[in-house]
């Protein structure tokens, strides 16, 4: 039983039901992260904590911290939110689809708090391999009309992976979402309200 299985155990059978199935996704979404207990809460943990939950009386908080939960107000609105935790009452089905997309959200924001607002991420230089690819699937034009942000974020995501396969993965991700046009980091993405 891991550390996070033997926290959930302590509960009610109704908040075990919901704690494990958020934790279940969880680990789907996030399989690279290390699972811990940090401040008495169910952590992932990926060279800083992406994601926290707490079990409560009347609800499983959610913590993907407050940057997520300001750009999904919209979607979350139905939810008692804090600044920083998403309530999911115990009464109500986990709703997988906006936690997916709200930790590949968090996901693909990671590092953003590091930096300063009046500094500019690092510029990802474009490794020989991923030229090559882009260049062989005939997405070199669809990834220039990207914005500078994600054109960076993608190089940025793939870098940091520290498996071949997972970089491999990320790569193929990158390519067919150029592909589509209409889609970034998993998100709905329309060329006409982002540009550069």
């Amino acid at each position: 039983m891991t550390e996070i299985e033997m926290y959930i155990h302590q509960f009610s059978e109704s908040q075990q039901q919901l704690a494990n199935a958020l934790y279940g996704l969880l680990r789907e979404l996030l399989p690279e992260a290390e699972e811990r207990i940090s401040y008495a809460m169910p952590t992932f943990w990926q060279g800083k904590a992406i994601v926290y939950f707490g079990i409560s009386k009347h609800h499983v908080g959610f913590y993907p911290t407050a940057e997520p939960i300001a750009h999904f107000a919209a979607e979350l609105s139905s939810y008692q939110t804090t600044k920083g935790a998403i309530h999911l009452s115990l009464d109500q089905p986990l709703p997988k689809e906006l936690i997916t997309k709200i930790v590949r959200y968090r996901l693909a924001h990671l590092n953003d708090r590091a930096v300063s607002p009046r500094q500019s991420r690092p510029r990802q230089v474009m490794p020989e391999e991923v030229f090559e690819a882009l260049k062989q699937a005939d997405v070199m034009t669809a990834y220039e009309a990207r914005p500078p942000y994600q054109r960076n974020d993608y190089l940025s995501w793939i870098k940091r992976a520290k498996r071949p396969a997972t970089q491999a993965k990320r790569l193929a991700q990158m390519v067919a979402e150029l592909q589509q046009g209409d889609t970034y980091m998993k998100m709905a993405w329309s060329p006409k309200k982002h540009r550069s």
